[in-house]
């Protein structure tokens, strides 16, 4: 059996190094990656060609959090085993979390031996999780999501921006520059830039660029420095 690949997404980072030191204790187990949030973890899956064999994925976290961290496995890379190990263990959050196909759900009070072996059997594809998730459960979850987590997911599959394209949102509402000069940064025409802006400004659903940053401050869209 080669050794199977963890990544770890949690905002806690106390709780993601002692996770990190008990996944990486487990026989022919290692830990490739850490993330703080859904973004990071994203941004290393497209830069990396071979995914994690299980990821182990928090569900409340900033800037992107674990719902929404799911949808996007599923439009892109369903084939990616994912466990969330929360403390959330309300049904509703189980259930969205299980729409999007996420392979288990463990509480963050799990037995070692347990999460080594829901480790081994989500990295098969099979389904790893607590007592609450029973079959009939699980086939519901299937049917649908929260209005309210609807709306936060497509808030999220909205922004996916492309690499171009969040660069000019970081210039646009992370410095003072003009235009042109964003242009010129960017190798870019001033109408390209133009078509860019009244494109962005459509789908924030603002008409200024006062109106865009302070969506991007409340939605955290940029990195504040």
């Amino acid at each position: 059996m080669r050794p199977l690949k963890v990544a770890i997404v949690d905002d806690h980072i106390l709780f993601a190094k002692a996770l990190k030191t008990l996944v990486s204790g487990f026989e022919d187990t290692y830990v490739v990656f850490v993330a703080k949030n859904g973004r990071e973890f994203i941004e290393y899956i497209k830069d990396n060609k071979e995914p994690p064999d299980v990821v182990l994925l928090d569900v409340q976290m900033p800037i992107m959090n674990g719902l929404s961290t799911m949808a996007w496995l599923k439009d892109n890379r369903p084939e990616i085993n994912v466990i969330a190990i929360t403390m959330e263990d309300d049904e509703e959050t189980i259930s969205n979390m299980v729409f999007f196909g996420c392979k288990g759900y463990l509480l963050k009070d799990v037995e070692p031996k347990r999460l080594n072996e829901s480790i081994i059997k989500a990295s098969k594809g099979e389904f790893v999780y607590n007592e609450i998730v029973d079959v009939p459960f699980r086939k519901q979850a299937l049917n649908g999501i929260s209005n309210e987590a609807e709306a936060e997911v497509n808030n999220h599959r909205k922004f996916q921006l492309k690499e171009t394209d969040q660069e000019f949102l970081n210039y646009l509402c992370g410095t003072d520059l003009g235009y042109k000069e964003i242009a010129n940064r960017m190798n870019l025409s001033p109408k390209t830039i133009e078509n860019r802006r009244a494109d962005l400004f459509r789908r924030l659903g603002v008409t200024s660029r006062v109106g865009a940053v302070i969506y991007v401050m409340k939605h955290k869209l940029i990195e504040q420095s």
